[in-house]
């Protein structure tokens, strides 16, 4: 029994680690959790965790059959220091993103240059490091008091003992379902708690793309295109084929003779609330006195929780997909966007980001839909006086924008900047000397990129093509990954203002729109007439006003006061939003409309995609 006891303390000490992890993470999240639910949220994570670690040991269980003293040793250590800063690496992510190891955390796996730099910067990784090779070394110690010299074994009893290493955890994983954490309630919080670190970052990393007619609801798909088509019918429209929803768009007003530039600011993890003018904050007084000068969105919803989500939106005008945004997949090139919208009308289109834009897809993807890519590697070397791993400071940045920008006008050409900050992102550091506030946390990240978007206007008001430009200032998304429901609205709330003093009147829109409207909505504000392929619609023109937003898996459509969520086990739940602020819910019977709109959007949207019908 030697052997097994052996290894039932390696699985021991797996299981206990994971219950420290927890609960560490309960003393720095109480506010978000429901203390009634710990209990349970404690015991169901000790069930995957046991599943989760009989994969871990099975190594160290096949070495154990051998009888090799030496190779077990080393694999103990191994194995002690792996699930140790696997539960550090798992703690600061629940930090910053509030949530299990997901999608985000697959990414940065992926993306190992952005994610090693953005660790060194944000945290000290000697001291972690030697911190975690000591606790690994008394752990290792405390497990050789179980570690005595194993009977050899026969050829037969090694083949059995090799069968049942390897297919214990198989069985395990087969019955254990990652879906057994909703039962512990509405809080998202503790659902996600409940789960599985490793488990979890496996269970993403497969499902990195979710067919939608596999796993959600459906309907005949030529009454969604016809019901798409219903909905995205307003009276500047003309379908031009009975297939899909191409259609055109006939703007005009007294923009359309100006046809100003147009420079988009798509801020990183800009929440509504950080901000005077669409919340309660204090970090924002440059862009509050800005909202005082422009026609704003107060109720505006970002798509999804990733910047390549917003982009997404706001590139293509499409609610999200399941899955990956179509930023990061294949055969996304040639697609009918913003930009091919600005060059029919004879703009010059440009993708402007402070980092180097291979990071989730972007350079690929903007290349590959006709924008001129401009990001950290055509930033003169001589300029860069501060970044980090993700780009260069966003006061360097703008300085780009406005290198573009004269470019453009010295040529006589009117212009589209895509443009995508980065300083509001851990580890939170920029050049000293610019605001009160001392860099290194969020708060002070917030009020420096708000003092760099200042800045930059007020560089930009010398310039001779300012007062011919439309400046369009917008989150990609929030700060919060999680929030306390499945699809908490108030982690979606993002500030939308269109600033352009000579041009558009100041002013205020308390509608509902989508992140994705803003394409329509802002080509009808400049009279703009196109070919579309949008799914967004110009809410100035619609009379429903809609709102979609995302996880990777659960999928929502916001109208009135109700929210219809699409869940990828074929099943529809709506809610009653009682309190947008704090996203308290009543659960509510959805209406066959409801569910058929929802539908109609979001099996449309994929349809469209599959069969290359968003394409120009």
């Amino acid at each position: 029994m030697r052997r097994e006891k052996f290894l039932a303390a390696l699985l021991l000490t797996y299981i206990i680690i994971q219950l420290m992890l927890r609960a560490a993470i309960v003393t720095t999240s109480t506010d978000l959790l429901d203390a009634p639910s710990i209990a349970k949220t404690f015991a169901l994570g000790a069930v995957f965790d046991l599943v989760a670690g009989l994969f871990f040991i099975a190594p160290i269980a096949l070495l154990s059959l051998l009888n090799v003293r030496r190779p077990i040793s080393i694999a103990t250590f191994i194995f002690d220091f792996a699930i140790i800063f696997i539960a550090v690496a798992q703690f600061l992510f629940w930090q910053e993103f509030h949530t299990n190891f997901n999608f985000i955390a697959v990414d940065y796996l992926i993306y190992t240059q952005e994610l090693l730099g953005n660790i060194a910067q944000s945290f000290n990784v000697p001291l972690l490091l030697i911190a975690i090779t000591i606790a690994a070394v008394v752990v290792f110690n405390v497990q050789q008091f179980f570690f005595k010299p194993f009977r050899r074994l026969s050829i037969k009893k090694i083949f059995i003992g090799a069968a049942i290493a390897i297919v214990l955890p198989t069985v395990g994983a087969l019955i254990v379902q990652s879906d057994w954490r909703e039962k512990i309630g509405s809080n998202r919080h503790n659902v996600e708690l409940a789960g599985n670190g490793s488990y979890e970052f496996v269970r993403a990393f497969f499902a990195n793309e979710l067919d939608y007619p596999t796993f959600y609801v459906t309907r005949d798909n030529d009454a969604v295109i016809q019901r798409l088509r219903n909905l995205l019918a307003t009276d500047n429209a003309t379908f031009l084929n009975d297939a899909d929803i191409t259609r055109r768009i006939e703007n005009f007003n007294a923009l359309s003779t100006v046809r100003p530039n147009v420079v988009m600011i798509t801020v990183e993890s800009l929440n509504a609330d950080f901000t005077g003018a669409f919340g309660n904050g204090t970090l924002t007084p440059a862009l509050d006195r800005i909202a005082q000068q422009s026609f704003c969105f107060g109720r505006m919803y970002a798509t999804g929780t990733r910047t390549v989500r917003g982009l997404e939106a706001l590139t293509l005008s499409l609610p999200p997909t399941p899955g990956q945004s179509i930023v990061r997949r294949a055969d996304n090139a040639d697609m009918a966007t913003l930009g091919s919208i600005f060059r029919a009308n004879g703009y010059a289109t440009d993708f402007l980001y402070g980092g180097y834009g291979y990071f989730d897809n972007m350079n690929e993807f903007f290349g590959a839909n006709g924008y001129v890519i401009k990001d950290r590697t055509t930033i003169p070397d001589d300029e860069i006086f501060h970044e980090t791993i993700w780009g260069v400071a966003d006061e360097i940045l703008f300085t780009q924008v406005l290198r573009s920008m004269d470019e453009h006008f010295d040529r006589g050409e009117r212009a589209f900047e895509m443009v995508m900050t980065t300083s509001n992102h851990r580890p939170f550091k920029f050049p000293n000397g610019r605001i009160e506030m001392s860099e290194g946390t969020r708060p002070a990240a917030v009020r420096y990129t708000d003092w760099a978007i200042g800045d930059f206007l007020e560089r930009a008001s010398t310039r001779p093509w300012f007062d011919e430009t439309v400046f369009v200032i917008v989150a990609d998304h929030q700060a919060l990954a999680a929030g306390k429901t499945t699809l908490p609205v108030n982690c979606y709330h993002i500030p939308c203002m269109i600033y352009a003093p000579k041009l558009i009147a100041a002013g205020w829109s308390d509608r509902l729109i989508s992140q994705m409207d803003l394409p329509p909505t802002l080509l009808g504000m400049l009279g703009v007439s196109y070919e579309s392929k949008f799914l967004g619609r110009d809410i100035f023109r619609a009379e429903r006003s809609t709102a979609f937003i995302s996880t990777y898996q659960m999928l929502g459509m916001i109208e009135g006061d109700e929210l219809i969520v699409l869940t990828p086990d074929k099943k529809i739940a709506a809610y009653r939003i009682d309190d947008w602020g704090s996203s308290e819910y009543t659960a509510i019977e959805p209406s066959e409309d409801q569910i058929a709109d929802a539908v109609a959007y979001y099996q449309g949207a994929s349809w469209l995609y599959k069969n290359g019908l968003l394409k120009k």
